[in-house]
């Protein structure tokens, strides 16, 4: 004679025996996210139900939100509950039904972030016509990095760059990124560009994630999203003051070309010279015809005081234009020489290999065998093993 907990154990072991791992597709309904952790829900067709759970280890791993109605695919064993002897399915690993995980992911954010505002126009902050101080929120190690740099200084050099590196890749990089962002923010620039080179959607997944785009929006600084190729959108390019399809598109956006500002400001001096000779030469026609018609001299001396004075602030105008001329290229000259330090570094350091341990900078001696570290160069990254 069996009890009852020996009934449901033997038949717990008889279907565990029997059934291995099954794939079940379905209708999620009667959601419960306890406290503990873990999800109860029942997965339903037309015609039959199954309850199921999937514990905290394994529904951490999925990126969409989970909610009644959705159609979903779950990977898991079939099982009883002993103390009820309830049949059930416990899942292992759960993705929707017709189309992939991050997919799904990406467009349950993006409309819950748009349905509160944050992508809404009227929150986007104006970019700088003319910025003096550009904070670059990227990885001091990457290659978009170079290329911003090299805009720079072919487009306007008459700015001040700050670079706050920072992971761009991987499950540590969107608290990196928040960090840099916030300090960035707090540093007194006039734009901030947040970028990244091409990748996987994978690679650039850290700039979907939710945290980021509620600090973005936050930001008191304009900042523009540049990420990735120009087919590649993500969560920071809707939130973000601006989007750029790529890091060196986005210094093109914000920097005014040097060379057409230069050919500005001189039709602008040739616009006032030409006004002020109009003006001159309308004041000599009238002092003509006034010569024609009156004839005492003091009248005449007066006149020429005028026209006299009128000429001294003449010269006066242009001394001031060449001397603003010649300010903004001493500012051109220093800033240049400036860059050209900072691309000697880069070029002395090119060869100089970083070595991180689980992402943290670490020196040599630190390093123990049988540890895994990176090596990182100003162009590459590389996996290796201490074995000896």
């Amino acid at each position: 004679m069996l009890s009852v907990s020996q009934l449901n154990e033997q038949a717990k072991n008889l279907l565990e025996a029997h059934f291995s791992y099954v794939e079940v597709v379905g209708e999620i309904s009667r959601l419960t996210k306890h406290g503990s952790g873990h999800w109860y829900f029942t997965l339903k067709d037309e015609n039959a139900s199954i309850s199921c759970v999937i514990y905290k280890a394994n529904n951490a791993r999925v990126k969409f939100e989970v909610k009644d109605g959705l159609k979903v695919v779950i990977y898991g064993k079939i099982s009883l509950y002993s103390p009820s002897g309830s049949y059930q399915l416990i899942a292992t690993s759960l993705k929707p039904d017709g189309e992939g995980e991050l997919e799904l992911a990406f467009k349950q954010l993006k409309e819950r972030l748009d349905s509160e505002g944050l992508f809404n126009i009227s929150h986007k902050k104006p970019l700088p016509k003319l910025p003096q101080k550009i904070a670059l929120v990227t990885s001091a190690t990457s290659a978009a990095l170079q290329d911003m740099l090299r805009v720079a200084q072919t487009r306007w050099r008459l700015c001040e760059i700050f670079v706050f590196d920072t992971l761009t890749q991987g499950q540590s990089a969107p608290e990196a990124i928040i960090r840099a962002l916030k300090k960035a923010d707090e540093y007194g620039v006039d734009v901030i560009i947040l970028a990244r080179g091409g990748g996987s959607c994978e690679d650039l997944w850290c700039f979907n994630d939710e945290s980021l785009a509620r600090t973005i929006f936050t930001l008191k600084t304009p900042i523009v999203s540049a990420i990735g190729h120009e087919i590649d959108y993500v969560i920071s390019d809707f939130v973000a003051d601006f989007r750029a399809p790529t890091p060196t598109a986005a210094m093109s956006e914000i920097l005014p070309d040097e060379n057409e500002f230069m050919q500005y400001i001189d039709g602008l001096d040739n616009a006032i010279k030409n006004t002020i000779k109009a003006k001159i030469s309308r004041c000599q026609n009238k002092l003509d015809f006034l010569n024609l018609k009156l004839s005492p001299n003091a009248l005449k001396n007066k006149i020429d005081l005028k026209i006299s004075h009128i000429l001294r602030l003449n010269e006066k105008f242009d001394a001031k234009i060449k001397a603003k001329i010649s300010k903004l290229q001493s500012k051109v000259n220093e800033l240049n020489a400036t860059f050209l330090a900072r691309e000697s570094f880069f070029e002395a350091t090119k060869d100089l290999i970083q070595v991180r341990i689980c992402g943290k900078k670490a020196n040599l001696e630190e390093v123990k065998i049988g540890d895994e570290i990176e090596l990182i160069s100003q162009t590459t990254t590389k996996t290796a093993k201490i074995i000896k």
